[in-house]
């Protein structure tokens, strides 16, 4: 039984997720740390070399190179032609840079991951920031954009940033971005900076301590939300996520605390309705409170609209249709009365949950006490392992991003769903005519099967199974040889809550007897049990 008190009535309003089957999707031979949707094309930027088509091993058939960024058709899954080239200039260092960067032997290093991609408002371009300085041999410093009709580099937006950009958001008319860089075109400016969409310099400055991970403008309220690892914000303290004025950079009124100083604001998503959606880690790990999971806030003033008190770091957030989609590794929601630490998942690296305040916690769990609000964890419950073995991170899931039709995630995952399938994966709204669903699992265990004495009844009892993207599951019990099933019930279920179920079979045959049990979404998704019989 969960801890989530919900309202009345609250299961049928609440949104549906796209479908849990993974797609088609190309592949690389790294990591996807950042994706953007706009129109049929997704772009992806990280730090790889190869991509290749989906089912192909590293190395196979149809393996092309591609550095650092490259798109796909969402409808289809193809691999497109655009191949620019991202690099950097090497330089020298003792102290290695981390994993992001290429050794190139003898204390020499080159950084060019792609840490960002957005698009601009009206999709008319695509910006990509990282650690490159070069884009198709022409000089980037670590900011770029490509114009989205024919996805060549833009002449003229040529801004210099001296250090690591990790986040963008872009408006009609102004780039912000966020990451460890100290200036841009030789000007101050600490860790936050922004420059006009033909790459002008402006005055915008707001400073931080410590790294920015993400950045939303919200020009409609006059404010651009920054979260990142800092715990102040032009002088004042204020950890993890704030609000500045988005002309000025000065500090505006905001609520909300993070509930540790060593917690970690890595998205922000926004859903036009003036909410704020984002994720976050803790750097420390060792306290019973930290802020990893997922929260909202109203945008004008930072008040909590709910936070969901999971553990478990989250890369990523992207909202659509009332949903909340995650990329993390979630474990431990007992605010939800999900994701138990002994329970069949580990890790959950891909869920949903609404956008809208779905009930109460009844306890307290983590930053969550008793009677805060909480969304609803929602079913959609596709999953990825944690990526290479010799990964020092292992987190699986880095980016997801979502419109009305699809899910498209990256990371450094090498399975989806139990397949072969490393770094790239999309899923699909049920309207789509290629959805795959991801329904009923297996282990789906024989029922025991036992005839009474003396009335020969059949008692058949079995403990039912969880799906992937549905709550409900029909049972039918079925008598083997007979083609309609002798009994049906529906029952809820989630991995860590299987309901057992029995029926009596009053007009059982004489002499042994075999059953099974199918399992039925509400998608026609079905699997069905092995066999249990009688002994007489």
């Amino acid at each position: 039984m969960g801890l989530l008190t919900a309202p009345a009535g609250a299961a049928e309003q609440q949104p549906q997720p796209v479908t849990a089957g993974a797609l088609p999707t190309p592949q690389t031979n790294g990591i996807v740390l950042s994706m953007a949707i706009v129109g049929d094309t997704v772009y992806a930027g990280g730090h790889f070399s190869k991509a290749r088509p989906a089912g192909v091993s590293p190395g196979g058939a149809g393996e092309v190179n591609r550095d650092n960024l490259l798109a796909f058709d969402i409808r289809t899954g193809q691999l497109l032609d655009w191949s620019p080239s991202v690099t950097s200039t090497a330089f020298e260092s003792s102290a290695d840079p981390g994993p992001l960067c290429d050794s190139l032997g003898e204390n020499r290093w080159r950084c060019d991951t792609v840490f960002n991609v957005t698009a601009a408002p009206d999709e008319s371009r695509v910006y990509v920031g990282g650690d490159f300085d070069r884009i198709n041999d022409r000089w980037r410093s670590r900011v770029a954009s490509f114009g989205a009709a024919d996805r060549t580099l833009v002449d003229g937006f040529d801004p210099t940033v001296a250090g690591r950009v990790r986040a963008l958001s872009v408006t009609e008319d102004t780039v912000y971005m966020g990451g460890a860089f100290d200036s841009v075109d030789g000007a101050d400016r600490t860790r936050l900076g922004a420059v006009s969409t033909t790459g002008e310099l402006l005055p915008w400055n707001p400073t931080v301590d410590a790294t920015v991970h993400s950045i939303s403008a919200v020009p409609e309220q006059r404010r651009t939300l920054i979260g990142g690892a800092f715990d102040n914000v032009n002088g004042q303290s204020h950890s993890a996520l704030m609000a500045v004025d988005d002309t000025t950079g000065a500090n505006v009124s905001w609520q909300w605390q993070a509930p540790t100083p060593e917690d970690v604001v890595t998205d922000i998503d926004t859903d036009g309705n003036g909410r704020a959606y984002f994720g976050a880690y803790n750097w420390n790990a060792d306290g019973a409170v930290r802020f990893e999971g997922r929260g909202a806030v109203r945008v004008d003033n930072g008040a909590t609209v709910w936070m969901d008190g999971c553990y478990g770091d989250t890369q990523s957030v992207a909202v659509s249709e009332g949903v909340v989609y995650a990329a993390s590794h979630t474990h431990s929601c007992a605010a939800l009365g999900a994701f138990p630490e002994d329970g069949s998942i580990d890790y959950q690296r891909l869920s949903a949950e609404s956008t809208a305040v779905a009930g109460t916690a009844a306890a307290n769990p983590n930053h969550v006490t008793e009677g805060d609000p909480v969304p609803a964890l929602l079913p959609w419950l596709p999953n990825t392992n944690g990526g290479p073995a010799d990964s020092p991170w292992e987190n699986g899931t880095w980016a997801i991003e979502a419109d009305s039709d699809y899910v498209v995630v990256g990371g450094e995952f090498t399975t989806v769903n139990g397949t072969r399938q490393q770094s790239l994966t999309r899923f699909a709204a049920r309207s789509v005519p290629e959805a795959v669903n991801n329904g009923p699992q297996v282990p789906f265990r024989a029922p025991d099967v036992r005839r009474q004495w003396p009335s020969g009844d059949v008692t058949i009892e079995w403990t039912g199974t969880w799906d992937a993207q549905n709550r409900a599951i029909r049972y039918e019990v079925v008598r083997v040889g007979e083609s309609e099933p002798i009994h049906t019930v529906t029952k809820e279920s989630w991995p860590w809550s299987l309901p057992t179920m029995r029926f009596t079979d009053t007009q059982a045959p004489d002499g042994s007897t075999e059953y099974w049990i199918r399992a039925v979404d509400a998608d026609g998704a079905a699997i069905g049990s092995p066999r249990g019989s009688t002994d007489w």
